[in-house]
């Protein structure tokens, strides 16, 4: 094989290596920079606690017990609210919330019943 042809076979070689790997790596941080993560976590007494998703067509979580917490996957720039339920049946919710776009939300209930607590931290 002549020199010239063992140079454009490395420099093809070389090229489609950094083409497939900036493509790979353009591909896998697109869908990240979107995506996040929503948890809720009840620490308070006397209640259930749920999130519900309008822009998701009123996709809710599971209902978490006091001192259980569950996680979904978000997409983003997505608006949410929480609602306790007590023992009764009785319903109370928050006012709405918003997830911004690549980021991720820890929302947390405390409190009681008659007292609750709402925390939302995002980051």
């Amino acid at each position: 094989m002549s020199i010239f042809r063992r140079g454009k076979a490395l420099t093809s070689s070389v090229l489609a290596g950094l083409l497939l790997t900036f493509g790979l790596a353009l591909a896998a941080a697109s869908p990240a920079s979107a995506a996040g993560t929503f948890r809720l976590c009840n620490v308070g007494s006397g209640y259930s606690a749920q999130a519900t998703f309008p822009d998701r067509g009123g996709f809710s979580t599971y209902v978490v017990n006091s001192g259980q917490c569950t996680s979904v996957s978000t997409n983003g720039n997505e608006g949410y609210y929480v609602t306790i339920r007590n023992s009764g049946g009785r319903l109370k919710s928050t006012g709405g919330y918003r997830i911004p776009s690549g980021r991720s939300v820890d929302f947390s209930t405390g409190g009681t019943f008659a007292a609750p607590q709402f925390h939302a931290q995002v980051y």
